[in-house]
């Protein structure tokens, strides 16, 4: 599964230096997210603690915008 973040939550994250865009990444981890790694934009990493407790490079989709709130009916 892929993490993903809002637009807010990634430039928190980019500011802190724990997500940013591929063009800071090697042509070989990119091209291996995208051979091995379906659903994936193609445009941004995050770095964070696996399951096995390491820190290490993740691929990231950032959402576009927020979705709208369902109006809420009387």
């Amino acid at each position: 599964m892929i993490d993903t973040l809002s637009r807010e939550e990634y430039a928190h994250a980019q500011h802190f230096g724990t997500a940013g865009s591929v063009s800071h990444l090697d042509e070989q981890t990119i091209a291996a997210w995208r051979a091995d790694i379906g659903g994936w934009n193609g445009k941004h990493w995050i770095f964070r603690v696996s399951d096995t407790g390491i820190w290490a490079l993740y691929p990231l989709n950032v959402t576009t915008r927020t979705q709208p709130q369902a109006a809420e009916h009387s």
